[in-house]
C-alpha cells in the first residue's frame, strides 16, 4: 500500500501539472482572442474565429500536446458570441480547434518554419489558407440558419470570413512565433527607421484621406523599409513593425480616416486585411530567402575553411619533405648537384660539390654545368644520352674545376620533373676516391629511386583516384566517356552485340529530405555494391552522376541483358536497404539499349537507353524499358 502511495504521488501531480499547462495556454489564447475582438469594429468581429492565429502560434510553438488547451479556448469564445444555439456553438469551436491543429501539422510536415523558402510556403499554405478557409468554412455553417435562404449574403460573409481569418494568421502567427528571439533592435539606423516608418503609418492610417483614391496604394510602398530590415537581419523587428503599420491601418479605419478608409466599412476592412496578407507573405519569403542565402554562406565558409586547412596541412608536409629532401642531399657523402635541363644552369650543389669543383652557387655569379667540362663534345654527348635515356650511369668523363685543375670523374645523371621544369641531378665522384665512396653513392642512389618510385606510386593512386568515385567507388563518368567509344568499336569488329543499362534510383529526393544526405549517400553506396556483384567480371559498372548508374555488358544479347536488368531490379525492390539505422526499400527505373540495333556510336546508344529510362518513369517507374523500337523483340 505504501509503495501504491508514493507511485500515485507523483502520477497526480503529472496530471496537475498537465492540466495547469492547458488551462493557461486556454487563457492566453482566449484571451488575446478577445483582447482582438475588441480592437475590431462592431460587428466586424463575428464573421473571424478570433482565437485561430493564437491557437496556431500556441501549437506551433509548444507542440501538438497543447490542443485541448487551444480548443478549450475556441470553445470560450464561441460561447461568448450572441444569438448562436449550442448546435452552433460546437460547430464553431469544433471548426475553429480542427483548423489550427490540422495548420499547425501541415507546416510541421515541411522543413522549419522560417528558415527555407519551403517552410514559409508551408506556412501560407497550411495555417493561412487552408486554416482560415477552414475556420471561414465553420463559421458560414454556424450563420447558415441566420442567412436563410440567401446564398449570396452566405458566400460573402464567408469570403469575408475567410479573409479576416487568413489577414489575423499573417499578421499575428509570425509575430508571436518570433516572441523572445534575443535580436534587439539592431543599430541606430535600424531604429530611426522603424520609428520613421512608424510614424508614416500612423499618418497614411490615420491622418490622410483617401476614400478610394490614389493614396490607397501609399500604406504598401512601407514594404520598403520592412525589406531594408529582414536584409538587415531584423527579422523580429520587421514583423513587430508590420504588425503596428495593420494596426494603424485598423485604426484608421474604426476612426474613418485614413488611406485605406472608405465608406463601406467591409471593403475598408478588406483593405487592411489585403495589406495585412501582402506585408506578412512578403516577409516570411524574403526572410526564408535571407535564412537560405546565411546558411549556404555558412556551408561556403565551413568549406572553405576546410580547403584552406587541407592545403596548410599538404603544404607543410611538402615542406617537411623538401626540407628532409634538402637535409639528405646536404649529407650525402659525396659531391651532388642539380641544374636545369634547358639552359644547363645550377640550381643546387651540396657542400661537397663545392669544395671539389671550388666555387660556390651565388645569385650574382650564376655557374652552368658546362663551363666544368673540359670537352664541350663530352658534354654534348653527355646531354644526348640523358634525354634519350633520362640519365647517364657511371660515365667517365674529363672535368676542371674554377682553378683549372683537370681531374678525371665518374658521373651520373638523372632526370627528374618538377611541376613542368625538367631537372637533371648529378652525382659527381673523383675517381682517386671512387672506391671509398662507391658504398657511399650506391646508397644515395638508392634512396632517390625510392623517392621517385613513391612518387610514381603516388601519381598512380591519383590517376586511379581520378577514375574512380568516392562515394561507391565504381568507375566515374570519365572514365565511361573515355572506355565507351572504344569498346563499341571493338566489338563492332569482331561483330558482336553490346548492352547498355542506364539505371536510376525512384524517389531518391525523398530519401535525402527525409532522412538526410548522409542516409543517402549510403543508400547510393548500397546500390553501387549491389550493381557491381550482380554484374559479370567483364561487364563495366559506373556512377554516371547522382543516383544515376550505367552498366556496359559486351557480347550480351537483347534478351540476356533484359534478364539480367530485370533479375536487378526485383532483386533491389525485394530486398530492403539498411543506411545510417534505417531500412529502406529502393526501387530502381532501367532504361535498355544495344549496340548496333540502335546505334553504332556511344553518343546514340546512351541516347537511346536515357530514352527507354525517362519511359519506364512515365510507366510508373519500378520497371525496365528497352529502347521504343526495338521493344518488340521481347514479346
Amino acid at each position: 500500500m505504501e509503495n501504491a502511495t508514493q507511485s500515485d504521488g507523483p502520477r497526480w501531480r503529472q496530471w496537475a501539472r498537465h492540466a495547469g499547462g492547458q488551462f493557461a495556454a486556454a487563457a492566453a489564447c482566449g484571451g488575446a482572442g478577445w483582447l482582438l475582438g475588441w480592437s475590431l469594429p462592431a460587428g466586424q468581429a463575428g464573421l473571424q474565429q478570433l482565437g485561430l492565429p493564437f491557437a496556431l502560434a500556441l501549437l506551433l510553438r509548444g507542440g501538438a500536446r497543447l490542443w485541448p488547451g487551444a480548443a478549450l479556448a475556441m470553445a470560450w469564445l464561441a460561447w461568448r458570441e450572441t444569438g448562436l444555439g449550442w448546435a452552433d456553438i460546437l460547430l464553431l469551436a469544433a471548426s475553429g480547434a480542427a483548423a489550427a491543429v490540422l495548420g499547425a501539422q501541415a507546416a510541421r510536415k515541411r522543413p522549419p518554419i522560417f528558415q527555407r523558402v519551403s517552410g514559409a510556403l508551408a506556412f501560407l499554405l497550411g495555417p493561412g489558407l487552408l486554416a482560415s478557409a477552414l475556420a471561414g468554412l465553420g463559421r458560414s455553417f454556424a450563420l447558415l440558419p441566420e442567412q436563410g435562404a440567401h446564398p449570396a449574403a452566405l458566400l460573402a460573409d464567408a469570403y469575408q470570413a475567410w479573409m479576416g481569418n487568413l489577414a489575423a494568421v499573417m499578421a499575428l502567427t509570425p509575430c508571436l512565433l518570433r516572441l523572445g528571439r534575443a535580436e534587439g533592435l539592431g543599430g541606430r539606423a535600424e531604429a530611426m527607421l522603424a520609428a520613421a516608418t512608424l510614424g508614416l503609418a500612423l499618418l497614411l492610417g490615420c491622418g490622410v484621406e483617401g476614400r478610394g483614391g490614389y493614396h490607397a496604394i501609399l500604406p504598401y510602398l512601407l514594404i520598403l523599409p520592412l525589406l531594408w530590415l529582414v536584409f538587415r537581419d531584423r527579422l523580429s523587428l520587421a514583423h513587430g513593425l508590420s504588425l503596428a503599420i495593420v494596426g494603424a491601418a485598423l485604426a484608421g479605419v474604426r476612426l474613418g480616416h485614413g488611406a485605406l478608409a472608405v465608406d463601406d466599412a467591409d471593403h475598408a476592412l478588406l483593405n487592411v486585411a489585403v495589406l495585412a496578407i501582402v506585408q506578412s507573405a512578403t516577409l516570411l519569403v524574403f526572410g526564408a530567402l535571407l535564412a537560405e542565402r546565411r546558411d549556404a554562406e555558412r556551408s561556403l565558409l565551413q568549406a572553405k575553411q576546410s580547403l584552406e586547412a587541407k592545403v596548410g596541412e599538404r603544404t607543410r608536409q611538402l615542406a617537411e619533405s623538401e626540407a628532409r629532401l634538402r637535409l639528405m642531399a646536404d649529407a650525402a657523402p659525396f659531391p651532388l648537384a642539380m641544374n636545369r635541363l634547358a639552359d644547363g644552369e645550377l640550381i643546387y650543389a651540396n657542400v661537397r660539390a663545392e669544395e671539389l669543383f671550388g666555387a660556390k652557387l651565388h645569385p650574382a655569379r650564376p655557374l652552368r654545368v658546362q663551363d666544368f667540362y673540359v670537352d664541350p663534345a663530352e658534354r654534348d654527348r653527355v646531354s644526348r644520352a640523358l634525354r634519350d635515356n633520362g640519365l647517364v650511369r657511371d660515365r667517365e668523363v674529363k672535368l676542371r674545376d674554377a682553378r683549372g685543375r683537370q681531374f678525371w670523374a665518374l658521373i651520373s645523371c638523372e632526370m627528374v620533373k618538377s611541376e613542368q621544369t625538367w631537372y637533371v641531378i648529378n652525382g659527381v665522384n673523383d675517381i682517386s676516391e671512387r672506391k671509398r665512396l662507391e658504398q657511399s653513392l650506391h646508397d644515395a642512389n638508392a634512396t632517390l629511386r625510392r623517392h621517385l618510385d613513391e612518387i610514381e606510386q603516388l601519381q598512380q593512386g591519383l590517376r586511379e583516384q581520378a577514375l574512380r568515385d568516392p562515394l561507391t567507388g565504381l568507375f566515374n563518368r570519365r572514365h565511361l566517356d573515355d572506355i565507351l567509344p572504344r569498346v563499341l568499336e571493338h566489338m563492332l569488329a569482331l561483330h558482336r552485340e553490346v548492352a547498355v543499362l542506364m539505371v536510376d534510383a525512384d524517389h531518391f529526393k525523398r530519401v535525402n529530405d527525409s532522412y538526410g544526405h548522409r542516409c543517402g549517400d549510403a543508400v547510393l553506396t548500397a546500390l553501387g555494391a549491389c550493381l557491381s556483384d550482380h554484374f559479370r567480371s567483364g561487364d563495366i559498372v559506373c556512377r554516371y552522376g547522382g543516383e544515376e548508374f550505367f552498366v556496359l555488358l559486351p557480347g550480351a544479347t537483347l534478351e540476356a541483358a533484359y534478364a539480367k536488368a530485370e533479375g536487378l531490379r526485383r532483386m533491389v525492390s525485394s530486398q530492403p536497404v539498411a543506411a545510417m539505422g534505417h531500412s529502406l526499400t529502393v526501387t530502381l527505373s532501367i532504361g535498355l539499349a544495344l549496340c548496333p540495333l540502335h546505334g553504332e556510336d556511344a553518343e546514340s546508344v546512351v541516347r537511346a537507353a536515357d530514352e527507354a529510362l525517362y519511359q519506364a518513369k512515365r510507366q510508373g517507374r519500378d520497371r525496365v524499358c528497352v529502347a521504343e523500337r526495338l521493344q518488340p523483340l521481347l514479346s
